[in-house]
């Protein structure tokens, strides 16, 4: 029997803008490049917050300054089935790319500017961050 995997989906935030990543042709959806968010698997022990703590330095390079848990988020993109705890995030640092096989470059960008080609957990989680409410996906 499969299951689905538990992840974390992390929405780092700064002067009003966030950090989205272009992801590698291979993740892309309708043959369009794809943004997403950093984040991956939870860890069996592993608490949210020593994930999202350990996921932003394993693909970002950076050190979180904080996080607040904000979503849920279900994802069957690509035939996966993803459970993602989405989050809100401070870093220090300036993000590097630590995870070329998955990621192009990260960029900031402004809220009024989002592209409208991000994966669907990223969708679910600015969603979420746009409207100041916890949401669930489903």
């Amino acid at each position: 029997m499969k299951t689905p995997t538990l992840s974390v989906d992390i929405l780092v935030t700064k002067d009003g803008k966030i950090l989205l990543g272009l992801l590698t042709p291979e993740w892309s959806q309708n043959n369009k490049p794809t943004y997403g968010l950093p984040g991956r698997e939870i860890n069996f022990g592993e608490s949210f917050g020593e994930a999202i703590e350990r996921n932003i330095r394993e693909e970002l390079g950076c050190k979180l300054s904080t996080h607040s848990i904000i979503a849920v988020n279900a994802n069957y993109a690509l035939g996966n089935h993803f459970v993602g705890i989405g989050a809100t995030a401070t870093i220090e640092g300036e993000p590097k790319n630590m995870k070329p096989n998955d990621w192009q470059k990260w960029e900031w960008v402004d809220l009024d500017d989002l592209p409208d080609n991000l994966f669907p957990p990223a969708h679910n989680l600015v969603q979420s961050y746009l409207q100041h409410k916890v949401t669930v996906s489903d």
